[in-house]
């Protein structure tokens, strides 16, 4: 057994307690059907009914780069992408074609993912309607399995795809920490395998490679099959058998062999800089042997797993309530436990901070101390009642909507336990140990544990700084970061002292708010309510989660209703409002009074209305409406709250000008908005000009009047309940009757704009965003429902032609959408792009013709599969809360039902009706914006 794990669950518990529990097993939830082929194949299928008649189907296989040699860097990741360019049942482009013709849409519901120790492919949502389906989506893993033909020409084809997904994925981060690996890994291959690989390899390998790679781990005991949704089990494990049990495995195969990670006896001290960096940081990390397999199966494991999770809570408030401090070095801090950085083989206990500018070393000495005061003095008792409260509600949260949990959850789940040794106890099983466990763990638990994380030496230390460059400026250095460690650990601290406020939220209410009338929409089936201060509230009772509900609460007006002056604070309103404090607390304090509950209100300004967004299970529903009153009535000033805020403004902001994606991001709403000043972005020179106490003014204004308020509940609530808050808290409300309106603001610049330009850049990219949109267009189902269309054929179009034909890019995507804006209606067709720089001009061709070509004729066969997706996409929304939220509000706002004609308006969709949309609608103002980014040559 790890040593490391025995003596922390040890410490945890007293004798008796762990010498009972220690080699209790975690039973296996049998709901779940497990089983291993003879030829080493593991299965785990499940019936579940959520989301209802859809099927996922997984293929897990713990191999990845590390079994790569070094003449196939890269080759894990190339061979992923070569499971969708042909097999022996779907040759060609075959999986994808018949998958999409089932509304399985490419890169959402069929995607895989390479990393260093496993690849997982996915078959999501699978409509289980036809039996036959589900027998293909079995087949195509099987083809994943053993059956690829890895053909040349398709390998050639895609070498560029894949090199364009490198450009993609490159920042300043990964180049930084790319180059240090070796550093960071001694005498590991962790240090030389990325996922990504090489790309001289991937450029120039021989097929012979990838095969070789494919036939050497692509084994079915290096594979599991995972099937959970609405099917028969037993049928379904049949057909396992029959279709995987035929599949040999060579007897001489190689076994997978985890990669150790060396110790290192002395600190490894990190420091690099570049010129894209926008932010420093700095990460350290202890070092720790990983839990194994064994460790992993009993019942001490959950007890770790809930006393760390309590832990790392209670440390991450602990390291970010000085942040609100105006001395405090950092801006904000993050701690974790598990795998060393992507190695499964070695934990790591791990502290990050942002400092602020010049203040590196003062911020990593500042975060040591901090876990180093928690360790050495132990956490507070109102900091573990906090801890345990928020446990104990994580537990009831999970339990109480465990008979709605998602297909998708069960997967991730299963693929843990095949690749990582997670446990798998049902829901019942769990919720009754953690619960048996948060009763008996106590403080000097919580307190050892802490302790047992901060070591008394350096070894298996690691310290990364990575930096952004800049001409003249000074660094730290490793003698200079190991001096603030060593400081730290020297350093003569004093307990932590908790400052908590025992006060009622709402500390009272005014009387006699009532509900003055009533009504009903039965077609879409909620209720009305009118208030006796003019607020109107709905209600509609769901099933879809058994542990949420959903409120939104809009008034029209808006940031449209500000003058230029405010613009500034506008933009800055949301992040400001919500980081601050409401009441009598301020956000800490509200922080800790809120530990428990799964309650959360923001109020948000957009363009052209106010909103008040909110969420609570349950048994915290009255937690968001006192939350809510408070937005109404009492916004408190939070002063050092807004001080933190702008500090990490200030350290993301100073070098934004740095980033070529932020310079296409500026690029772009400039010249789609005309340079207008109410929609451009901010920079670090606009933070001097926020007004705090405006922007207070402007949400006590902004909220002033409930009588301009459309509240809307969805979810699982008892009505009586949620009606007798209703009265209590929105009700007495302040009002004045009125209702405002939102004024109309002009938002996108007219005719053909271009702007294209260059920029010198660390690693040459380019990147394109084509907008065609008409605002003299009609807000109905029909217009959104055929722009929604337009922009998944078109995105379709250029995966073919831009991705798989030219290889010009990773990747390509197109939007359709169709909103009301103040009181124009808009459609608007988005395209975007990161192209090859080499092959731009090859992608900018084909998305501005393809455009043009939609508008004389759609290929049917795009068309039905696009119309299958929406379909099938439809069934899932209505399923969901957040749906019809949106829903209610757009029947209520605009008479626009998007609910009961959907499906017999997108089933008469056709290749005609499609190209029309665009000639006469998407073309017709002939507004067309470009803006392009190129590398300087």
């Amino acid at each position: 057994m790890n040593k490391y794990f025995a003596s922390v669950v040890a410490s945890l518990f007293s004798l008796a307690m762990t010498a009972q529990t220690s080699q209790q097993l975690i039973p296996t939830d049998t709901a779940v059907r497990i089983g291993k082929l003879e030829n080493g194949l593991t299965y785990y299928i499940r019936h579940n009914d959520e989301p209802a008649k859809r099927v996922n189907f997984y293929l897990a296989q713990r191999v990845g780069s590390i079994q790569e040699e070094e003449n196939q860097r890269g080759l894990a990741h190339f061979l992923e992408h070569m499971c969708f360019n042909g097999t022996v049942h779907f040759p060609g482009n075959r999986v994808v074609e018949y998958l999409e013709s089932l509304g399985v849409k490419f890169g959402e519901n069929l995607n895989a993912y390479t990393s260093i120790d496993r690849t997982v492919y996915n078959i999501s949502n699978v409509p289980s309607t036809r039996a036959t389906s589900l027998d293909s989506c079995l087949l195509v893993l099987r083809d994943w399995s053993g059956g690829l033909t890895l053909d040349s020409t398709e390998i050639d084809k895609e070498r560029g795809v894949i090199h364009e997904e490198w450009r993609l994925r490159t920042s300043p981060s990964s180049r930084m920490l790319e180059r240090n690996l070796e550093t960071i890994y001694p005498g590991s291959k962790y240090g030389r395998r990325m996922p990504i690989g090489k790309m001289e390899i991937v450029d120039n390998f021989k097929p012979a490679a990838l095969r070789d790679y494919y036939r050497r781990w692509y084994r079915p005991d290096n594979q599991a099959v995972i099937i959970v949704g609405d099917v028969d089990v037993n049928a379904m494990e049949q057909k396992v058998k029959t279709l995987f049990g035929s599949i040999g495995v060579d007897k001489n195969a190689p076994p997978v062999v985890d990669e150790p990670v060396p110790d290192n006896a002395k600190p490894i001290v990190i420091v690099d800089q570049d010129k894209e960096q926008q932010t420093d940081f700095v990460q350290i990390m202890f070092k720790y042997k990983a839990i194994g397999r064994q460790e992993k199966a009993v019942k001490d494991y959950i007890v770790y797993q809930t006393i760390k999770n309590m832990v790392m809570g209670m440390l991450f408030n602990r390291i970010n309530e000085p942040a609100q401090n105006a001395d405090c070095p950092y801006t904000q801090g993050s701690v974790g436990y598990g795998v060393f950085l992507f190695s499964k083989t070695k934990y790591a206990f791990q502290l990050t901070v942002i400092p602020k500018p010049g203040q590196t070393e003062a911020s990593l000495k500042a975060i040591v101390e901090e876990a180093l005061r928690a360790a050495r003095y132990g956490f507070t008792p109102t900091e573990f009642d906090r801890a345990k409260a928020r446990s104990i509600n994580a537990a009831e949260v999970i339990y109480a909507n465990r008979r709605k949990k998602s297909n998708v959850s069960f997967c991730a789940e299963y693929v843990e336990n095949f690749l990582s040794y997670e446990p798998l106890p049902s829901a019942e099983t769990l919720y009754a140990m953690k619960t048996d466990i948060i009763d008996k763990i106590t403080l000097a638990d919580a307190n050892r544990f802490m302790r047992s994380l901060m070591p008394s030496a350096d070894s298996n230390v690691v310290v990364i700084n990575f930096n952004n460059e800049k001409e003249g400026r000074a660094y730290p250095t490793p003698a200079t970061l190991q001096k603030a460690l060593d400081e730290a650990f020297a350093a003569k601290l004093t307990p932590y002292k908790d400052e908590v406020k025992n006060e009622p939220l709402v500390k009272s209410l005014p009387s006699g708010g009532r509900i003055v009338s009533t009504g009903e929409n039965k077609a879409l089936g909620y209720k009305m309510f009118r208030l006796s201060n003019g607020a109107r509230v709905i209600l509609k009772k769901t099933d879809f989660n058994d542990n949420e509900i959903l409120m939104s609460a809009v008034s029209p007006g808006g940031s449209s209703l500000l003058d230029a002056k405010d613009f500034i604070n506008a933009k800055f309103f949301n992040k400001i409002i919500n980081s601050g404090g409401l009441g009598s607390f301020s956000s800490i304090e509200l922080q800790k009074k809120l530990a428990g509950k799964s309650a959360d209100v923001n109020l948000s300004l957009d363009t052209y209305q106010e909103e008040l967004s909110g969420y609570a299970v349950p048994k915290d529903l009255e937690t968001m409406f006192q939350l809510a009153y408070l937005y109404f009535t009492h916004i408190s000033k939070d002063q050092k709250a807004f001080d933190n805020l702008i500090s990490r403004y200030e350290a993301t902001l100073k070098n934004k000008s740095l980033s070529p994606d932020m310079a296409l991001s500026d690029s772009l709403v400039n010249t789609l908005h005309a340079r207008n000043p109410r929609f451009s972005n901010y920079d670090a020179a606009d933070l001097k000009r926020i007004n705090y106490d405006r922007i207070l003014q402007i949400a006590k204004e902004r909220m002033a009047n409930a009588a301009d308020f459309t509240f809307t509940f969805v979810g699982n609530f008892d009505e009586k309940t949620l009606l007798s808050l209703v009265k209590k808290y929105i009700a007495v409300l302040p009002s004045n009757k009125g209702r405002e309106t939102e004024r109309d603001v002009e938002s996108y610049a007219r005719g053909e704009v271009v702007n294209q330009f260059t920029r010198k850049m660390e690693t040459p990219k380019a990147k394109a965003y084509l907008i065609w949109y008409n605002d003299g267009v009609e807000n109905t189902l029909d217009n959104m429902i055929e722009a929604d269309a337009t922009g998944q054929i078109l995105t379709a179009v250029y995966i073919k032609k831009i991705r798989e034909e030219a290889s010009a890019a990773y990747s390509a995507d197109s939007r359709g959408s169709v909103a009301k804006q103040g009181k124009k209606t808009y459609v608007k067709l988005y395209a975007i792009c990161p192209m090859k720089p080499e092959k731009a001009d090859t992608a900018l061709k084909i998305m501005r013709d393809e455009v043009n070509a939609l508008a004389r004729k759609v290929d049917g066969n795009i068309l039905e599969s696009v119309k299958q997706y929406m379909l099938k996409k439809n069934d899932e929304q209505l399923r969901q809360n957040r749906y019809w939220i949106k829903a209610i509000d757009m029947f209520e706002e605009d008479g626009i039902d998007i609910v009961t004609d959907y499906k017999k308006q997108v089933e008469a969709l056709t290749p005609e009706s499609i190209s029309a949309f665009v000639r006469n609608v998407v073309l017709a103002q002939g507004n067309h914006i470009e803006v392009i980014m190129l590398p300087e040559k």
